[in-house]
């Protein structure tokens, strides 16, 4: 039997029997001499396990020689010196977790009456020409470090000495890499691998494309039916890549059966990578993916199919619009895998199987040693002999639709969703995922100069705002003519890419001003200051009710100036914090003297009505109270409108849409807004626009809040 040397600092030299399977003889070249640092083992060494000498025992294992990685680890490699360790965990008072201190994975208990003996490597990952399909162990990257630890549970009462335990640990220490080393694995035992690097897989995932049809300034004409629906639900396929610090950790139960899962470090940042391939089912025949959710969004899709097939579409638009569409899809399904991601509980495992091998197949063993070398797409597709799916993230993700969202910007002057698309381009927007079919003026004016086939965040978030508001004015116009019945929505979204605790104390205030969170809730984890790459997306949806008494109150009276005013305000003292910097911002607010007087006397004498305040602060007040102005008068005069437009239906109940006095009223509401359009300041595109109209509808609005980033993450939601 293959023995290696093992001594101390002192004088010890021991020889150390291989086991037929250990991870020195199966995975190394050239079998290393050890040095137990730190420690004599003449004095330690025949002691046994219960001794309370030993309970705290924890020392180094050093390399006499380097270690490269034989035929089946090629690019793994032990470098000489101080790259192991060796440590007894006892059972403490208050504690029998086996990694108590550890942040990844769940919680192992020390069975009472026993301990458990760690040794563990540390292995630098390198590339070689058996590693050519970039597929390295446990899915590690080039240039990386794998740390590699075993855990054996030992009896107290079996007179084990620890240098008897040193041997069994040494000699079977084991690297997970294979279906039979997790055969080997002893019961109760552990084995783990902690990595930088990438864990892939392949999915299907529920598909739902929800529509937003928005107006145009230019009000349409009322005879024309708009061929959209909600939406509908296709499945798609994707591969996914996620980035990220992680530990692999097999665990044998004492039926013999193994857990196998991977854990996260929470306190680590990640990525998420997604690309949407094929559709797998849906729609109406077409595998790409625009025809199918065509399919799903239009009321109508073989005529909008037909339409597009003769509109002699180029092949160079043909790319584009499914360029944006598949863009769109993987941005969405990023999205929802980082959600959950963001979501795990401390100790909760991100993939988590059970195993019991003597059930597997060549086809099961081939799964697991695929997913133990970083690619898990074997594992995902479920009905593997000898495999259960006890969790996983992406389980989670499928238990609910993913939605895509899709703005469908001047719908109303199109009729179709193919002749809105022939007219103007397909975009997608790269915060979100949101997919955008927009006539040809939004398309000019949201166009990215930086993403292909992207819309530009802040400019698409401004022209979303400035189109919900006219859409809403358009919807109560409609109804008053007995117009079809449809859904809108108003959104707000942003991504930061170093999220500062103001930042996210920012963003949880949405979800109270729009109803979603106590104030109690909207407080950011303590101890974090930095947290990374967030995403918020709020968003409120209102049907035609909604919409009108975002105009008219319960009579069809419009509804005055103050009244927006003073909702304007109350979003002002919603948003900001009493206490933060920008504090000095909710004075005109509250304070309604302070509000009169500025009216009153305009906005060159804010700095004489509000001494003291810095003059970046007094630049926040004037915005402030030109939005709310701005917004107040759009408001009031789409209101007086709308309620003119009414009322001259009440009193002519059998005059037609093509009346000479009711076209003069439509007209004047199509300028009114064309004013609106023009006047839309930044201000109403950020959280202040998606609450204020929140607050006009009596906080009725379906509403939701997205939050995700590596740190942090929440999602709350109100229905309609």
């Amino acid at each position: 039997m293959p023995t290696i040397k093992l001594n101390d600092q002192f004088g010890a030299d021991v020889d150390v029997n291989l086991a037929p399977g250990s991870a020195l003889l199966k995975y190394f070249q050239a079998v290393p001499a050890l040095v137990l640092d730190h420690a004599d083992l003449s004095k330690i060494g025949g002691l046994t396990l219960d001794q309370p000498a030993l309970t705290s025992l924890s020392t180094g294992l050093s390399f006499q020689q380097e270690a490269g990685g034989g035929e089946n680890a090629p690019g793994l490699l032990i470098q000489a010196g101080a790259h192991g360790s060796f440590a007894l965990i006892s059972r403490q008072p208050g504690s029998d977790s086996l990694f108590a201190s550890d942040p990844y994975g769940e919680d192992i208990k020390i069975p009472e009456g026993t301990c458990y003996v760690s040794t563990g490597v540390q292995a630098s990952v390198g590339v070689s020409a058996a590693a050519s399909s970039g597929e390295l162990s446990f899915g590690a990257g080039a240039g990386t470090t794998i740390e590699i630890a075993n855990y054996r549970n030992f009896p107290l009462e079996s007179g084990t000495t620890l240098l008897d335990a040193l041997r069994q640990a040494i000699g079977g220490f084991l690297l997970p890499l294979h279906a039979d080393d997790l055969a080997a694995l002893p019961a109760r035992g552990v084995a783990t691998a902690t990595v930088t690097g990438s864990l892939t897989f392949s999915a299907t995932a529920d598909l739902l494309a929800i529509t937003n049809p928005l107006a145009a300034a230019t009000l349409p004409g009322l005879s024309s039916t708009v061929s959209v629906k909600a939406g509908g639900t296709v499945q798609v396929g994707a591969s996914y890549k996620i980035a990220c610090q992680y530990q692999v950790r097999v665990h044998k139960l004492e039926n013999g059966r193994i857990r196998l899962g991977w854990y996260r470090e929470q306190s680590k940042e990640f990525q998420v990578q997604a690309t949407a391939g094929a559709v797998v089912s849906g729609g109406f025949g077409d595998t790409d993916l625009f025809s199918t959710i065509l399919g799903g969004i239009s009321a109508n899709p073989a005529a909008d199919r037909n339409e597009l097939a003769q509109a002699g579409i180029s092949e160079g638009q043909r790319v584009a619009i499914e360029s944006a569409v598949q863009a769109a899809v993987a941005r969405k399904l990023e999205i929802a895998l980082s959600a959950e991601i963001t979501s795990l509980a401390a100790g909760q495992a991100a993939f988590l199987y059970e195993i019991d091998l003597p059930a597997t197949t060549p086809e099961s063993r081939q799964a697991i040693e695929r997913a133990l070398l970083g690619d898990l797409s074997g594992l995902q597709t479920g009905a593997l002999p000898g495999v259960s799916c006890l969790d996983t993230i992406w389980a989670r993700v499928q238990k609910s639709s993913v939605t895509l969202h899709v703005n469908l910007l001047g719908i109303y002057n199109f009729v179709s969703i193919a002749s809105l698309v022939r007219s103007g381009s397909v975009l997608y927007e790269p915060v979100t995922g949101a997919l955008v079919l927009t006539d040809k003026s939004c398309a000019e004016r949201v166009r990215s100069g930086q993403v292909n086939f992207g819309a530009d965040t802040q400019k698409l978030r401004h022209v979303l705002a400035e189109s919900f508001l006219i859409t809403a004015a358009y919807r109560g116009m409609q109804q008053a003519v007995g117009g079809p019945s449809l859904h809108a929505s108003h959104s707000f979204f942003d991504l930061q890419n170093n999220t500062s605790r103001d930042d996210m104390e920012r963003s949880l205030r949405v979800g109270v001003a729009l109803g979603l969170l106590a104030a109690g809730d909207a407080k950011p984890p303590d101890g974090v200051e930095d947290f990374g790459r967030t995403m918020i997306h709020a968003q409120t949806d209102y049907n035609d009710a909604l919409t009108v008494g975002l105009f008219l109150d319960r009579d069809g009276s419009a509804l005055p100036r103050e009244f927006y005013e003073n909702t304007g305000r109350a979003g002002i003292q919603l948003l900001v914090s009493g206490t933060g910097p920008d504090a000095a911002r909710r004075k005109p607010a509250i304070d309604d003297d302070l509000w009169r007087k500025m009216k009153d006397q305009g906005q060159p004498n804010f700095a004489a009505l509000l001494p003291g305040v810095s003059a970046p602060l007094l630049g926040a007040i004037v915005a402030d109270y030109s939005t709310i102005v701005w917004w107040a008068d759009a408001m009031c005069g789409a209101a007086k409108r709308l309620a003119a437009i009414r009322k001259f239906f009440r009193d002519n109940p059998t005059a037609s849409p093509q009346d000479p006095a009711f076209q003069a009223l439509r007209q004047d509401l199509a300028d009114h807004l064309a004013k609106v359009a023009a006047k839309t300041t930044e201000e109403f595109g950020q959280p202040w626009g998606l609450v204020v109209m929140n607050e006009v509808a009596g906080r009725r609005a379906g509403a939701s809040i997205l939050i995700t980033g590596p740190k942090f993450g929440l999602s709350k939601e109100r229905a309609l």
